[in-house]
């Protein structure tokens, strides 16, 4: 039972104020604030129990007596009937019809609902369901569930998806994309031709998937794929973003990761395709173009921020560009 206030006359007239934590055959566990023998010194009571009452939490003034009855209140408890977050989930739907994936998924109420429990609280599938209840939202049964998967997994649902982010995110000729990959570990033994055991970010032995992600250069997510878990990283990046071009139709990106993600076999495909590339990445050695500074300014310190640009030549991309360019930057850090 939650706390609550209770109030008795004593011998002498007074109202004692109580703030009462407990009841078990008759036993009340409770502490006594005080006695009050005018109206002022009973309200500063009250207001003193209800702050213990309330402990960190706010509490509306409903007007409503909610002292459990036989504690000299005619007034029983509220009873709770139903419970619904109507603000969280108003701001779940409002964003998914703003982001236009109702129209996407062709109104798929079930897809929807599995798209708020993730938001609310991740889970499983099965857990999505009690996780929906406790918001006061029905949801489609488990079964029901099971049954809508193998269409979520198509390439055609996820393309409508990609595109529903796409056109929200004003994409068009020359976007920035921004890639990067983590993985996801399944509490199982058995690897199958999908889940496999492979480099783990946390170091798990169990088998997993490996998720690749393309985002806008807000970071706002455009498309995400799922790999074998035993997939070198290197080698899911160009299926990403092909896929993406397939489906939006843009021929003009330019891709940003780390070096990590970039292999030379990744460069040259990228090029190849005539898309563009930026990386970022340190240096052991002292660049040419810094070196050639150097020289040039035997007594002038480097400046915070400062830049070099430096094209490669060795090789031309379209209408005469250079084939590469790299930008150093100094920091005092």
């Amino acid at each position: 039972m939650s706390p609550y206030i209770g109030t008795v006359k004593t011998a002498s007239g007074a109202t004692a104020v109580q703030v009462v934590y407990s009841e078990r055959r008759g036993s009340k566990q409770m502490q006594h604030l005080g006695s009050a023998h005018t109206p002022e010194d009973l309200a500063a009571l009250k207001a003193k129990a209800q702050r213990l009452v309330d402990g960190d939490q706010m509490s509306f003034d409903l007007g409503v007596d909610t002292t459990p009855a036989g504690t000299g209140s005619a007034n029983a408890p509220v009873p709770v009937t139903s419970e619904r977050a109507g603000h969280l989930i108003e701001a779940i739907t409002s964003a998914y019809r703003v982001l236009r994936l109702d129209g996407a998924a062709g109104y798929d109420e079930v897809f929807q609902h599995l798209v708020m429990a993730r938001i609310i609280q991740p889970g499983s599938k099965l857990d999505s369901v009690e996780t929906l209840a406790e918001v006061g939202v029905r949801s489609a049964s488990y079964a029901t569930i099971k049954r809508h998967l193998p269409t979520y997994a198509t390439t055609d649902f996820r393309d409508q998806i990609t595109q529903a982010c796409a056109r929200h995110a004003g994409i068009g000729p020359g976007v920035l994309v921004l890639y990067d990959v983590t993985t996801l570990y399944f509490e199982t033994d058995e690897a199958d031709d999908f889940h496999k055991p492979g480099f783990s970010k946390e170091r798990r032995l169990e088998p997993q998937i490996t998720v690749g992600l393309l985002s806008d250069a807000h970071g706002f997510p455009l498309s995400v794929g799922a790999f074998e878990g035993n997939m070198a990283e290197t080698r899911t990046m160009l299926p990403m973003i092909r896929r993406f071009q397939e489906s939006f139709d843009v021929d003009d990106i330019t891709v940003v990761a780390d070096a990590g993600m970039f292999s030379s076999g990744n460069k040259k495909a990228i090029v190849d395709a005539g898309l563009h590339y930026i990386i970022g990445t340190k240096f052991k050695d002292l660049p040419y173009v810094i070196a050639q500074w150097r020289r040039d300014h035997p007594d002038q310190d480097y400046e915070d921020k400062q830049i070099w640009v430096e094209a490669d030549r060795t090789g031309r991309g379209p209408e005469g560009t250079p084939h590469r360019v790299t930008y150093y930057r100094y920091s005092w850090d």
